[in-house]
């Protein structure tokens, strides 16, 4: 997913735009440009971060409606002529998403003689446009014919020479959200790039056009009829003051999860559940990435306080097939922003078959959020670092309190259950503060993964989810390379990898998996493995004699689950600082991911 800032406001707005596209980067930071109207075009590309396009500008650029675009390179490689915004025939535009009759429309365009410049999907797009301004389309209406001929995801802004005073906007299955302020309209893929610049803004729903003018926001629905949508604050920004302190946003994020835990708990607590969930007798939780691992954590609570089978799909496998759905069966589905394209697709294939929804969002104005039959809102805030931190911690939580929650429901749970259950969720913010205080054995830690250069996670249960997710910090952040599996398959292939000092993190349980966890570290050191144990202090006197390094969490139960998580977060931040690797950046992707 990469990033789009549009701005229209009297004076000139190129600075204020490529200020706003730098609070975007955690959406794609391989190139970026703006274009900005009157007369002509001013436009200006780079391969590189924003700040390269700041000074790429210097004082030029007087334009005062303009457009901006950061990119992570999906069609076409990081190149200056692949950035955006794509300009032909008097007609800029930038865009997110995928088109995907796009061979076909540049295939007919060069038929007629038309020229491309780049090797993406989105050039195809100002192409249209502009053909139909030259049949004597007004700008609004020349957007509309153009999207007509698109097939897939997009997310458009669009800027006349012609008609320099304006942006026309619209969207089909990728986010944009409109804002306005006093002779002040703008664009964004994520309202808080506006923050000073607008006082609210607006979700377009798909199919929706708007026209952004010094005189305000004009939105049109799918069927051309101007229309209303729901307008919310825009939040001053407050995460670059916290970056600067701690060294990076993903580091930040880590250091504000006790105040997201709290905030989503105390959220959640009022939120009733709507009959057509309550009374599901079957759960299909489904996400990508870090959500998926937050899914998987959850399900041995879920299935424990609510006593009914529940299954964890990843979204693009669960597209691939007509999974059979039982009777009553709800869907929960759980994503940080609420926008990724495989979900999106899992959303309207299971509203297709009447299945009742959960949404479990962190970006509440998000389509998945909007779509939903119940909103369980997760309240990490914003996050820009583009491996999941708090957002991931804040997903266990929400999915444990709608386990408590329909748990209770549907008489499932005792008094002494829900008395335990909150105690221990009351105490996770506090156990993940006191396991940030031991950052310094995790950087110990990172120290010898990167000397290595692989590892191996293992865990069982909810254990077995805090391993993957360690395995996938280690590919995002440094980019080491990181295997996991649930410790009773490690006989079943994974042995394999085990070498003389291979590290070994063992995320080790409580309960009735201790003692079988506590086998399979054994066999682990019996092969040359060096064995990072990841205990609470009831299980390390266990695993103590197996451990090369043993390091005593905080917390008992559900908090070991937490203080698991931030240990496995820190060591993937120190690695990455250790290798010299950009800690908020994600190689191969951006943050929110548009493509199936």
């Amino acid at each position: 997913m990469c990033g789009i800032v549009g701005l229209v406001n009297g004076h000139p707005v190129a600075r204020d735009i490529v200020t706003a596209l730098g609070r975007l980067q955690y959406r794609g930071y391989d190139s970026g440009g703006i274009a900005v109207a009157g007369p002509g075009f001013d436009l200006r590309k780079v391969v590189g971060g924003i700040s390269l396009l700041m000074d790429s500008i210097g004082n030029g650029f007087a334009g005062q409606a303009g457009i901006g675009h950061t990119r992570w390179a999906t069609r076409g490689h990081a190149e200056t002529r692949n950035a955006h915004p794509h300009i032909w025939n008097g007609v800029a535009v930038v865009h997110n998403g995928i088109i995907e009759n796009y061979r076909s429309l540049r295939d007919a365009m060069l038929a007629r003689g038309e020229t491309f410049d780049s090797e993406t999907d989105s050039e195809v797009i100002p192409h249209l446009i502009a053909a139909a301004r030259a049949a004597g389309a007004a700008p609004l209406d020349a957007v509309r014919c153009a999207c007509a001929e698109l097939q897939g995801d997009y997310a458009i802004a669009v800027l006349f020479e012609d008609a320099p005073d304006r942006i026309v906007v619209t969207r089909q299955g990728s986010p944009l959200m409109v804002a306005r302020a006093a002779r002040t309209s703008a664009v964004a893929s994520d309202p808080a790039a506006l923050a000073g610049l607008c006082e609210d803004f607006a979700a377009l729903e798909d199919g929706d056009l708007a026209e952004l003018t010094t005189g305000g926001v004009t939105i049109y629905d799918s069927d051309g009829c101007p229309t209303s949508r729901y307008w919310r604050k825009v939040d001053v920004a407050e995460e670059d003051g916290l970056a600067c302190a701690y060294g990076s946003f993903t580091r930040a994020e880590i250091a504000t999860q006790p105040a997201a835990l709290r905030q989503t708990d105390v959220r959640l607590r009022d939120l009733a559940i709507p009959p057509s969930v309550a009374d599901a007798e079957r759960l299909v939780l489904i996400g990508c990435g870090s959500s998926l691992h937050a899914a998987a954590a959850a399900r041995p609570w879920l299935e424990c306080l609510t006593c009914i089978p529940c299954d964890v799909e990843a979204a693009s496998e669960y597209l691939t097939r007509e999974a059979p759905l039982s009777h009553c069966t709800a869907g929960v589905l759980v994503s940080q922003s609420g926008e990724t394209g495989d979900m999106l697709g899992v959303m309207a294939m299971l509203k297709a078959r009447r299945v009742p929804l959960v949404s479990v969002a962190n970006v509440q104005h998000s389509a998945l959020a909007r779509g939903a039959d119940l909103l369980w809102p997760t309240e990490a805030g914003r996050e820009q670092g583009a491996g999941a931190t708090k957002s991931f911690t804040c997903q266990v939580l929400a999915l444990i309190r709608f386990g408590l929650a329909l748990g209770l429901h549907r008489g499932s749970v005792t008094l002494e259950t829900m008395i335990a259950v909150e105690r221990e969720l009351a105490a996770v913010a506090s156990v993940c503060t006191r396991a940030e205080a031991m950052e310094a054995q995790f950087e110990a830690i990172a120290e010898r993964l990167i000397r290595f250069g692989e590892t191996l996670f293992i865990g069982r249960g909810s254990a077995a989810a805090i391993a993957a997710e360690g395995a996938l910090k280690l590919k995002e952040l440094p980019g080491l390379r990181a295997e996991a599996c649930a410790a009773g398959e490690l006989q079943h292939g994974p042995f394999g990898m085990v070498r003389e000092d291979t590290p070994v993190i063992v995320c080790a349980g409580a309960g009735q998996h201790a003692d079988k966890t506590l086998a399979n570290a054994g066999d682990v050191r019996a092969r040359g493995g060096y064995v990072i144990v990841l205990a609470d202090d009831a299980t390390a006197a266990a695993f103590a004699p197996v451990a090369d390094d043993l390091v005593v969490l905080p917390g008992a139960g559900l908090g070991t689950l937490f203080a698991q998580a931030v240990a496995i977060q820190l060591i993937a931040v120190h690695a990455a600082i250790l290798l010299n690797q950009p800690v908020d950046r994600v190689r191969g992707r951006g943050k929110s991911v548009a493509a199936e």
